[in-house]
């Protein structure tokens, strides 16, 4: 390919997602005035990364507003911060607050947009599919609901770099270069060092390299878990403190993890000089051994966690936060709109696999790309939030659907065939619209379900879904109880600290939460004063109130939705839209 094809090609990408951002822009415009983020997540890692330049350890993850006096282990990775910090960094030379923190929200989501349209072109051809085929799949990328909100403006979470790391994996594994199992499992490394979800397919990548061992005895296995290992060790020293080194953890890379690369790296390297490894039955066993050498590091090390990351958490806790979690949740605790989302992807990814198999150039790369896809699907049916790594990976299948069903549908002779068929292509070959569609009937619902739902009885705008924290910059600095969900928002519009929010590091945090608003109404005064909290923040419309409100009638939520606060509150007024603030008397 000549330099100026590959120029032209890539323009053609830049072109495609300008488009896409322009549109993201003028749709999002509004909330990125406002800064007005999708998600608590968001906010907690704005709170991060202003931490950081303000002067926080960069091996320092601590958020010290929230919990005890000495803050909460965030466990989040500095890899994600360094582009927002970088941005924002750089937004702050010319621009004022809160202006500047809303541009670094709004240009990393957009340029790892970008990425993913490259990368996604870059696996269609390296699948044997032409170039023309590659630009479809970039146009598609915004067209995959979990794809158009988690590479949105504000959208600064983990859950995008876990997919691009799943893509770039992917497009490695396609690779038959020398160097490509080494790079795979660098990239892997920080996978995993931005989250630990993506072991389970970090381990299928693992598995697909060894199943080369064992048909052709191509070597890449022993080079992707030696780069695994040595570039989680590396990645580790490079954003966590020495002191957590010898920490067995579950919801983080650690030693034990990173041990359990190591002793497979060292089977999966010795393995080729071994004896009967000419042979399938000898090559089969020394699979097995590179296996179990890594269960047997890091199976005693954490026990059951190993398997199951909250086998620790409270039981309480499991039972009232976590399972009221939907993006931890599978498929069959979804809303329509999800579920139908999640398997429309799966039958995509299964109807261009198929699609594409019998013309394929090169069959097994067509397949292991294809099993890959499949599991990916199959885990965001066990686990919701895995569903964005499931449709970056079902763009390419998708792309090829269209390149070979849109020429046809268009070639249809009468004209109102012809545009069915057309606008066929067009709405069902991504889970655009059938997610559209399906989301009426969960607004039908919901409706159904609010006015069947008695009005709060606090301000004149109770019902309002969203409460305007900045509100409380009109108290003096203080500690906040608030509901779990309400705490990243505040430690950005205000000064003030919170007891606790929606993070599993602060067990003891949640827990407080759970029995002060849901549980003896008796034990909720005792909790908020040990806690120190100055006020009780509650916001009428919110989802989490009515959750609480299940638990018990007499509980604090169900007096605070009623307008009857218990004698050690006093409602302060003046604050709208449902807003609820509480002063904690004095003992």
């Amino acid at each position: 390919m000549t330099v100026q094809r590959w120029q032209t090609r890539e323009a053609s990408v830049l072109a495609v997602w300008l488009i896409a951002a322009a549109a993201l822009l003028a749709i999002w415009g509004r909330l990125i005035a406002g800064l007005d983020a999708s998600d608590a997540d968001d906010y907690m890692r704005l709170a991060q990364v202003r931490d950081l330049l303000a002067g926080q350890s960069w091996f320092d993850v601590h958020q010290y507003r929230m919990g005890p006096a000495t803050g909460v282990d965030m466990h989040w990775s500095r890899l994600v911060d360094m582009p927002i910090a970088a941005f924002l960094w750089l937004f702050r030379l010319v621009l004022p607050e809160p202006t500047a923190s809303a541009a670094a929200m709004t240009t990393v989501p957009l340029a790892q947009l970008l990425l993913v349209m490259v990368l996604t072109r870059r696996v269609i051809i390296a699948l044997g599919a032409p170039p023309t085929t590659g630009l479809i799949g970039a146009a598609l990328v915004p067209l995959f609901p979990f794809l158009l909100t988690n590479f949105a403006p504000l959208r600064i979470d983990h859950h995008g770099w876990q997919a691009i790391g799943a893509l770039a994996c992917a497009l490695l594994i396609l690779s038959r270069t020398r160097w490509a199992p080494l790079l795979g499992g660098a990239v892997a490394a920080a996978w995993l060092t931005v989250s630990l979800e993506g072991l389970p397919l970090v381990a299928l990548l693992a598995a697909l390299y060894g199943v080369r061992y064992l048909l052709r005895g191509e070597r890449g296995l022993g080079g992707f878990l030696a780069a695994l290992a040595g570039s989680s060790v590396a990645l580790f020293l490079l954003t966590r403190p020495i002191s957590a080194a010898a920490l067995p953890l579950c919801d983080q890379l650690s030693w034990p993890q990173a041990g359990a690369f190591a002793a497979a790296a060292v089977v999966a390297v010795i393995a080729p000089l071994l004896p009967w490894q000419d042979h399938l039955a000898g090559r089969l066993v020394a699979l097995a051994a590179i296996g179990l050498a890594a269960f047997a590091v890091v199976v005693p090390a954490l026990g059951a966690c190993a398997l199951d990351p909250w086998a620790r958490l409270d039981p309480l806790i499991r039972a009232r936060w976590l399972s009221r979690v939907p993006e931890g949740m599978p498929v069959t605790h979804q809303a329509l709109s999800t579920a139908v989302m999640l398997l429309w992807t799966m039958l995509l990814a299964v109807a261009g696999w198929w699609s594409g198999r019998g013309k394929a150039p090169d069959r097994e790369r067509w397949d292991a790309y294809g099993l890959f896809t499949l599991v990916a699907g199959l885990l965001s049916l066990l686990v919701m939030r895995g569903g964005i790594t499931a449709q970056i990976l079902t763009v390419p299948f998708a792309a090829v659907l269209v390149a070979r069903l849109l020429p046809r549908a268009r070639a249809v002779e009468s004209t109102l065939p012809r545009v069915l068929a057309t606008v066929a292509c067009l709405l069902l070959l991504t889970p655009l619209f059938v997610t559209a569609a399906a989301k009426l009937v969960d607004m039908r619902i919901a409706a159904a379900a609010h006015a069947a739902t008695p009005r709060p009885a606090i301000g004149p705008e109770a019902n309002a879904p969203v409460c305007d924290v900045a509100q409380l910059n009109r108290l003096p600095r203080s500690r906040v109880f608030a509901l779990l969900g309400l705490g990243p928002e505040i430690l950005i519009r205000t000064p003030h600290s919170v007891v606790a929010s929606n993070y599993h590091r602060d067990p003891a945090g949640i827990r407080d939460a759970l029995e002060a608003f849901g549980g003896d109404p008796v034990r909720a005064e005792a909790i908020v004063r040990r806690e120190r909290a100055a006020y009780v923040v509650f916001c009428a419309g919110d989802p989490e109130a009515s959750v609480h409100a299940e638990v018990r009638p007499d509980n604090l939520a169900n007096r605070l939705l009623a307008g009857k606060p218990p004698a050690w509150l006093t409602l302060l007024s003046g604050f709208r839209g449902g807003l609820g603030v509480y002063r904690v008397a004095r003992e």
